[in-house]
Parts: C-alpha cells; sequence; structure tokens
C-alpha cells in the first residue's frame, strides 16, 4: 500500500476495534482492511498489543484535545453545559465504554498506565473548578466537592452500563433521552444554589431559542 504509515494503520485498527472489539480483531483482519501482507504489518508494529497501546494512547490524546478545546475560558456552569451536551452522544459513549472493558480485560497495563493518571488529572481538575465556583456564588459552598465528584462518575459510569446492557434492571425500561435528562437535572439541581441554577437555565434557553 503506497503512503502507508503508523498513523494509516492505527486509524483503521481503531475503527475496527470500535465496531468490532478489540479482542476480535486479528492482524489479519487489520492486514485485509488495508490491503497490506502482514509482513509489511510487522514492519511497523511487532505484535497486536503494541498497536493497541498506540491506538489507546492517541485517543486518550484526541479526547484530551477535545475536553481542553470544549471547557477553555469557561466558568463551572458553562462547563457544566458544554459536558451535559456530550452526554447526548449516546453512540459513542456505548462504542468507548465497550473499548475500555475490552482493554481492561485483555490488556490491563495499557488500561492503568492510562486510567490512573487520567483519572487523576480529571478529578483534580473538577475539584479544582468546583471550588472556583463555591467562590463565584455558583456552587453550593456545602458540598464536599471530592465527594460530589466521585458520585457524578459513578452515576455517569452506571448510566453507559444501562446503554450497554451490562447494567440492566430488570422490568425496567427507561429511553436514553430520559435518562440523560435525569442525569443531567439531578446533578444540576443538587450541586447549584439559586445564581448558579439561573445562570444554568439561561444558557439552556439560549439554546432552544
Amino acid at each position: 500500500m503506497a503512503g502507508l504509515t503508523k498513523e494509516i494503520i492505527m486509524r483503521t485498527a481503531d475503527s475496527l476495534f470500535s465496531e468490532e472489539g478489540i479482542r476480535e480483531v486479528s492482524i489479519d483482519d487489520i492486514c485485509r482492511k488495508l490491503g497490506i501482507s502482514k509482513k509489511t504489518f510487522y514492519q511497523y508494529y511487532a505484535q497486536k498489543e503494541d498497536l493497541v497501546a498506540d491506538v489507546v494512547t492517541n485517543n486518550v490524546r484526541k479526547k484530551k484535545d477535545e475536553f481542553d478545546r470544549i471547557v477553555k475560558g469557561k466558568d463551572i456552569v458553562q462547563i457544566l453545559k458544554a459536558l451535559f451536551s456530550m452526554v447526548n452522544r449516546k453512540k459513542t459513549m456505548v462504542k468507548d465504554k465497550r473499548m475500555v472493558k475490552d482493554i481492561m480485560k485483555y490488556y490491563p497495563e495499557t488500561f492503568t498506565k492510562h486510567a490512573e493518571e487520567r483519572g487523576k488529572a480529571m478529578h483534580r481538575f473538577f475539584v479544582d473548578r468546583f471550588r472556583e465556583g463555591m467562590e463565584q456564588g455558583l456552587v453550593r459552598s456545602d458540598m464536599d466537592v471530592d465527594g460530589v465528584q466521585l458520585l457524578i462518575c459513578i452515576m455517569h459510569e452506571g448510566m453507559i452500563d444501562y446503554l450497554d446492557g451490562s447494567g440492566h434492571v430488570e422490568g425496567v425500561k427507561v429511553s436514553f433521552k430520559s435518562l440523560a435528562a435525569a442525569f443531567e437535572d439531578i446533578v444540576t439541581r443538587t450541586l447549584l444554589p439559586p445564581k448558579g441554577f439561573e445562570e444554568y437555565s439561561s444558557l439552556t434557553n439560549d439554546k432552544n431559542s
């Protein structure tokens, strides 16, 4: 294949991993998709594990760049509004969750390398933003921000588990739209005082107008 690069191999593998699952996709599948031989593949990657590590690293970087772009110059209320709009990406959320589960199960070292560092950074970012929000009167001053941040993460993960079937509750069916709206309502009404909720509501009204 003319012009073959590691970037092209990564993008192709990432697409296949997202659609089929990391475990199910073989080197043969990747080579077939690219139209190359395994000999050519091994000129770039010695083993599948190295490719998975590169795909994960690349995805973490892209998500960090997207997150940084979304939150730049925003207060905590504006950040919450932007992030809750992302929660509506049902298909993307489920695919991301499935890939994470595959990495946790089959490539634990790769998962641990990125998850711990990224998790701590995200937790610290939101705790700091919540405290800034308290000083600005946008977040309730009586909240345990570490506990709130952890609870939001647990609720978010639980919602994704429900969507992909691993968190199924027998006899209970709720649409994704209703679930996302309830999640947003619980967090904002619990976390924001009147001043913060008024700003949040104005952002919602501006979007709908």
